[in-house]
């Protein structure tokens, strides 16, 4: 009778420590927070590579789910993403002066310098909205966890066309950038370099 009682609590104790066991072996899931949805990675490649390896000029806006209805939830995402292509392509142009100027050395005041930079950028954020307010939507995504769209806009080789050639006719016209220059030959020259530079950060074929 001993010896069935021993046996029988060997094996019970046995069968709580197998629990324990599995209880251990197991990852418990982690609680997400309340109106916190979790991180997805299954979204469209160009959410995550606008320029798509640097072969596009794109980029994307997204917008909340709107009471108001689809259509004024995309007319949000694409004001956005057009915001964000100006934004990228003032950049660019705006990257390529400095170096120009840079490399040309600083013939007039520093201030003077400054006063063009300013203005120029001015007027090549006016060519660069004015060309974007023809760009056209190249794809869009819903997340339906969260409700949000996204929408994608590319400058296609029309408008990089137009954009180069405003912020070239822009520099020509700003008066503080010549002045840079120490002769109207050079000058010249100077302007013809930044041309190709432009044309080359738009990827605008000659």
């Amino acid at each position: 009778m001993r010896h069935s009682i021993i046996s029988t609590s060997i094996i019970a104790i046995a069968a709580v420590g197998m629990i324990g066991l599995t209880g251990c072996g197991r990852e418990e899931p982690k609680a997400t927070a309340p109106g916190v949805t979790a991180p997805t990675n299954d979204v469209p490649d160009w959410v995550n590579d606008p320029s798509q390896g640097g072969k596009v000029l794109g980029a994307y806006g997204v917008a909340e789910k709107a009471l108001a209805g689809e259509a004024k939830q995309v007319s949000q995402a694409r004001l956005k993403a057009r915001e964000e292509l100006a934004a990228t392509l003032n950049s660019k142009i705006q990257g390529v002066i400095k170096d120009w100027v840079r490399e040309g050395g600083i013939i007039t005041s520093q201030d003077n310098a400054q006063s063009a930079m300013v203005s120029f950028e001015s007027a090549t954020r006016n060519v660069i909205n004015q060309n974007l307010e023809g760009s056209q939507q190249k794809a869009r995504y819903v997340d339906t966890a969260t409700g949000k769209l996204y929408v994608y806009m590319v400058v296609n080789a029309e408008i990089a066309a137009k954009v180069a050639e405003g912020a070239k006719a822009a520099a020509r016209e700003n008066k503080e950038l010549r002045a840079h220059m120490a002769a109207k030959i050079e000058a010249d020259k100077a302007f013809a370099d930044l041309d190709k530079l432009i044309d080359k950060e738009m990827g605008v074929a000659k």
